[in-house]
């Protein structure tokens, strides 16, 4: 099929790589989340497309699922990136001789990462029951952000993350409800 519609070809770039995908809007999106950010992708049986990757196109999306059809092409449901972030670590800074210089401060461990954000509702909460009550931000990235999990015993704070120039406190880092993304749960950080 995939090569049958050649005239809808838009060129792209996947993790790096330059391909081609068939782009088409979530048809059955009753929503506005689903009208604006689901999209459906065909890449072609060669495609390195993976769960997880990263599609630029006019937008960028995130490859939140994949199948392959009959004629062995790539199907994906895609998630258009929605907010830029930066990741920053609580860490005290040391000299050549392992002394502390000054106070423990955030320092940034990643910058300019695209992601999908989404605004937790009330809405959301009854469709997602695994949210914390403290939860205001859900975001889904590629899981090669060095985002940790609170619970990481090499942290001496949780994580924070900088997004539309205000500050959010990382609670929760789910690997497993995307393969190959990660789902962070965030709320508002008032250190």
């Amino acid at each position: 099929m995939f090569y049958e519609f050649s005239h809808r070809h838009t060129p792209c770039v996947v993790d790096g790589n330059e391909d081609v995908v068939i782009l088409s809007r979530e048809t059955k999106a009753t929503t506005v989340m689903g009208k604006e950010y689901v999209y459906n992708g065909v890449f072609s049986p060669e495609s390195l497309i993976i769960r997880g990757s990263l599609v630029q196109t006019e937008d960028t999306f995130l490859v939140l699922t994949l199948r392959k059809t009959v004629d062995q092409d790539n199907y994906c449901s895609l998630v258009k990136t929605n907010a830029v972030i930066e990741v920053q670590r609580y860490q005290q800074a040391y000299d050549a001789n392992d002394n502390p210089i000054g106070d423990p401060d955030f320092v940034s461990v990643a910058a300019d990462i695209v992601c999908f954000a989404q605004y937790v509702t009330a809405q959301l909460r009854q469709q997602e029951p695994g949210l914390l009550p403290s939860t205001v931000f859900t975001l889904q990235l590629q899981t090669t952000v060095d985002v940790r999990d609170p619970q990481d015993s090499s942290l001496s704070a949780p994580d924070r993350i900088v997004m539309g120039g205000k500050t959010y406190q990382v609670d929760v880092v789910d690997r497993i409800k995307y393969p190959n993304l990660l789902h962070v749960q965030l709320s508002e950080d008032r250190r």
